[in-house]
């Protein structure tokens, strides 16, 4: 596939007469979602003409990649650790695209990101860092992110503390292009910054500024990483119908989410570096696609994570003999890395098959097993194969997810690029915590809670309810 890229997508698990016990796809029914996926790609192109979505442009900005790495050279000459401060789509691609590379081995600059406001995970992690030689990268298009407003706060005292006056040297902000609280911040402190599309959200951000300037100063090859990108979706906008992995793709999970939909979709994975891109592909899948419908049932699909074969003896049992309310969507690379025998001597007879046997054959076995085990309960599955661990795949499967996922979500009839359920709770969030103008929303949020019958169990020392203290004003 491709000039570069290598990518086996298998859809045949998931057809009808490969699948027993009702949940294959028939002919039929694969042309009407192939319809369906059709003019789902036709309303998104419209809304890209228009300007209303921006990920697609993303894998051709070439000439800022090669700006971001200058710039990135520059930083790494002066520091030896780079912190991360953001949440969600701010954080989770440049962890994945950064472990599927094999990033912590890279002559670049040692990568941490704080994703989380829990004190006992952050506090420890910037306390860890050498601050006289750390740089801070705080991502958020807003600048209104709560937790990210706190990491910074903290990162700033720590900066300071270490470098006095020099701190402005080390802390770079990646925000809108024109306004928010960042914007206004990085005017106003001559702070080094880089701008977010407006027109590309958080989790579809990977292969903007937001992953290309921290993955570039730990030594990752963002233009590799656009280059993979670009690829996909050349692939995507030239190759007509089934012989198209993001039309076929996004028909078969539209199937599973629409027609016959299937509660959960589980990503198992085979092989280091994957885990994290199921990371991130879960807030792609959730947050696009479980949404409300206007005068319809709402819908959705709860993405699951498994590592295989470490989850094989924990969730494999379920998958295969509980409810069949889930597809599968298998991941591994087509070729590790590392080599290695298993020793010939010390076996028991009925074990003496893995003496001298490569360590793969058996990972590659339990993949295939796995597989053939959930096909013969029924279970719908697809297999994806990635051809290299390198920058140039990781991106184009990522761009790969991007699409199906907006494709799907346009299929259902919602919007795959907004996300009010998570805006609600930020928004009760901001109110317990006292923000300005809220007064009337927090009040009517600690009626509802006030109603609530309490049935609380306590052993031991009786402690304070600080959430509720905190509610009433106490």
């Amino acid at each position: 596939m491709g000039d570069g890229i290598r990518f086996r997508f298998d859809f045949s698990l998931v057809g009808e007469s490969n699948l027993r016990g009702g949940d294959g796809i028939a002919a039929p029914d694969f042309r009407k979602m192939m319809a369906l996926v059709d003019d789902a790609v036709d309303t998104l192109a419209g809304k890209h003409r228009r300007g209303e979505i921006g990920f697609p442009d993303l894998p051709f900005l070439e000439k800022e990649a090669r700006a971001i790495s200058r710039d990135a050279a520059a930083l790494r000459a002066k520091c030896t650790h780079i912190l991360v401060l953001g949440i969600g789509g701010s954080a989770l691609g440049t962890k994945a695209v950064h472990d599927a590379v094999g990033g912590a081995g890279r002559p670049g600059m040692a990568l941490s990101v704080g994703d989380n406001v829990d004190p006992d995970a952050f506090f420890p992690l910037l306390a860890k860092l050498p601050m006289k030689k750390t740089a801070v990268v705080a991502i958020s298009k807003s600048g209104g992110t709560a937790e990210t407003n706190a990491q910074l706060a903290l990162a700033i005292a720590a900066l300071k503390k270490a470098v006095g006056k020099r701190w402005k040297e080390r802390l770079i902000l990646i925000t809108d292009p024109s306004k928010g609280v960042f914007r206004r911040m990085a005017d106003a402190e001559g702070l080094k910054s880089y701008a977010v599309p407006p027109n590309v959200g958080g989790r579809f951000s990977v292969l903007s500024p937001v992953g290309l300037f921290p993955l570039a100063a730990a030594g990752v090859r963002v233009d590799r990483l656009l280059a993979g990108a670009a690829q996909m979706e050349a692939i995507f906008r030239h190759t007509k119908g089934t012989d198209n992995p993001v039309r076929f793709a996004a028909a078969v999970y539209a199937y599973y989410l629409l027609v016959k939909p299937k509660a959960v979709q589980v990503w198992f994975t085979y092989g280091a570096g994957l885990s994290l891109i199921a990371e991130w592909w879960q807030q792609l899948w959730g947050e696009s696609l479980g949404k409300e419908r206007e005068g319809r049932a709402p819908v959705g699909q709860t993405p699951a994570r498994a590592v295989g074969v470490t989850d094989q003896h924990s969730q494999l049992q379920l998958y295969q003999d509980g409810p069949s309310d889930k597809v599968f969507t298998f991941v591994r690379w087509m070729t590790g890395r590392e080599k290695g025998n298993v020793p010939k001597a010390g076996f028991a007879p009925d074990m003496a098959m893995l003496g001298g046997r490569p360590l793969r054959d058996l990972f590659d076995a339990e993949f295939e097993g796995t597989i053939g085990a959930l096909w013969s309960a029924g279970r719908p599955i697809v297999r994806m194969e990635i051809g290299k661990r390198d920058e140039e795949h990781v991106g184009a499967f990522l761009h790969f997810w991007e699409w199906v996922t907006a494709i799907a979500g346009t299929c259902a009839g919602v919007d795959p690029f907004d996300q009010p359920g998570v805006e609600e709770g930020k928004r009760i969030a901001r109110a317990l915590m006292g923000e300005k103008g809220t007064e009337t929303f927090r009040a009517d949020f600690e009626e509802k809670v006030s109603g609530i019958r309490r049935a609380e169990i306590r052993i031991g020392e009786d402690l304070p309810d600080v959430s509720r203290r905190r509610m009433r004003g106490k």
